[in-house]
């Protein structure tokens, strides 16, 4: 539970296997833990093996990512023949005779899990926990490495959350009048103010630790004193010492949340730190919400997301950012936390570094507490405004009919992009869009083809194509609809790129899309004219 490697930002242990000798062991390590873990108690470690008849169900149970039990401890069940890939901790509490069930046991680790420790955060290792020399036993030749425990995600919102109260904290006499201003109360709501929020936050997180825990019992003393809620009224800096070195990692009998949630509530506790402090790290830290969302503003059909959408729009403009205090921020985490699951997948991954940081060499530098900085995808949104509002422009209007562009048509449109206030300049432009796509493809992509009848003509050359390919073929009903879809997307677009051929609704036939519906030399042959018909279009 200390040691084993983690999921959900460093909140959970993840799945586990214990390899026991038999029943009775396996009934003892169980009492164990549950007498060590009591909020566990039931739950988390389950014993899988013959003597329970519905073992079967367990290990059903146990093979699903999100469902418990996640801690299996097994006899003979799981030491061969069952795949779980989120499977990252294996405990040998048994001696192992045989090399070729060793082998096998290893195996149980060695399954690959995509995207297991956060979007694109996948599995890479396991760890082992040799209890009886059995490596030893097999002469096994392993690099034992001393592993460095991340910090929890709870244990860094917690230390951050304490460095926040204590800089909001009333000051003193004897403070400095910066001091008394940095001080100051922020309103959250009407009901009360930041400061007592995040307190009444961190007395929770203490207050509900299981006192029965073994983790708990060592701290019990000071569990108990900040237990008590008005001791979190007037905290030194001793007490803000003590809590973030002795409590702050503790388990309590909290609910659990979405990680995603608790991660966006991090950032915005970061930000609002870097506000009081006037830290260089604000713009990126702002820049980040602000991508969030931008990103929800694109799901507006979401009820959850359909309710916030005018609070969304309002606190992404420039200006909201001019006067952002730490209380603006916590209304964006208080109303957003719970929004970011609807994000998708492959951008919901939130960047919070849980490394000690190495100091390098102090530098003075003067840093404006609120500029408006730079947002990538603000940025992106305003080009695409731009070019959408000149369509009557002659190289745009020929573009979205399809028609070629002459040397003289190219040089108008580049002149008329790069010269606008909109774009600032093709550096700009071509730090964010990049320099290797065509400005044409570009622009027919966010104007799409005229929907009149140059889309006819689109959709005759994007079919005839593909028509090529589907002769003798024996391609089934849903196959055909998947490069129907296709056609469809080329007479919209004018091109497409291949990787969306593993996005909706590519996958709703099958969740691999492309390599799931067609096997490799079917799905090359796809991919290879889709290619072609995209450089054909970027000809024009």
């Amino acid at each position: 539970m200390q040691r084993g490697l983690k999921v959900n930002s460093g909140d959970r242990l993840g799945k586990t296997i214990i390899f026991a000798r038999n029943h009775r062991h396996a009934q003892c390590i169980c009492d164990r833990f549950n007498s060590n873990y009591p909020h566990y108690k039931g739950h988390f470690a389950k014993i899988i093996d013959s003597h329970d008849k519905y073992a079967q169900s367990l290990l059903d149970d146990f093979s699903e990512v999100n469902k418990e039990p996640i801690l299996a401890v097994s006899v003979d069940m799981l030491d061969t023949g069952v795949d779980v890939p989120e499977v990252v901790n294996l405990v040998f509490f048994k001696p192992v005779f045989s090399r070729v069930k060793f082998n096998q046991m290893i195996g149980r680790g060695t399954r690959l899990c995509q995207d297991l420790f956060g979007p694109g955060n996948h599995k890479t290792e396991f760890l082992v926990f040799d209890l009886c020399g059995n490596f030893e036993y097999f002469e096994q030749d392993i690099d034992e490495t001393s592993q460095k425990i991340p910090e929890s995600l709870t244990s860094r919102l917690v230390k951050h959350r304490l460095e926040l109260a204590t800089r909001l904290a009333p000051a003193r006499p004897s403070a400095t009048p910066r001091a008394r201003e940095q001080s100051s109360t922020y309103k959250v709501d009407r009901s009360g103010d930041l400061y007592t929020s995040l307190l009444d936050a961190l007395h929770q997180h203490v207050a509900t630790m299981p006192r029965d825990n073994f983790l708990v019992r060592r701290r019990l003393p000071q569990v108990e004193t900040f237990s008590q809620r008005q001791r979190w009224d007037n905290l030194s800096q001793e007490d803000a010492a003590t809590i973030a070195d002795s409590l702050a990692g503790l388990p309590n009998s909290l609910p659990n949340e979405d990680p995603l949630a608790k991660e966006f509530d991090l950032l915005c506790v970061k930000l609002q730190l870097a506000i009081l402090k006037a830290d260089r790290s604000y713009e990126r830290l702002r820049d980040k919400v602000r991508d969030i969302l931008c990103q929800l503003e694109t799901k507006p059909d979401i009820p959850m997301i359909k309710g916030q959408l005018a609070f969304i729009r309002e606190v992404q403009a420039e200006n909201w950012w001019t006067r952002a205090t730490p209380s603006m921020v916590e209304g964006i985490r208080v109303r957003v936390r719970d929004l970011v699951k609807f994000i998708d997948r492959q951008k919901q991954q939130i960047v919070i570094t849980d490394f000690v940081d190495e100091m390098g060499e102090v530098q003075i530098v003067d840093i404006p507490t609120h500029q408006t900085g730079f947002s990538r995808e603000q940025y992106r949104r305003k080009v695409e405004a731009y070019i959408r509002q000149h369509q009557d422009h002659v190289a745009i209007a020929k573009l979205k009919r399809n028609i070629p562009l002459t040397d003289r048509d190219l040089s108008a449109l580049e002149e008329m992009l790069f010269s606008a206030a909109e774009i600032e300049s093709r550096q700009r432009f071509e730090e964010v869009f990049g320099r290797t796509k065509s400005l044409k493809l570009l622009i027919r992509e966010i104007v799409g083809l005229d929907p009149a009848g140059i889309r006819v003509a689109a959709r005759q050359a994007a079919k005839q194509a593909f028509d090529r390919y589907l002769q003798g073929t024996n391609f089934s009903a849903n196959q055909i609809r998947f490069i129907e879809n296709i056609i469809d997307i080329l007479t919209k677009n004018g091109i497409m790129n291949p990787g969306a051929l593993y996005e909706p609704p590519f996958t709703d036939n099958h969740p691999e899309g492309l390599d799931g519906m067609f096997n490799n030399q079917e799905a090359d042959r796809i991919v290879s004219i889709l290619r072609s018909f995209n450089q054909s279009v970027d000809a024009v």
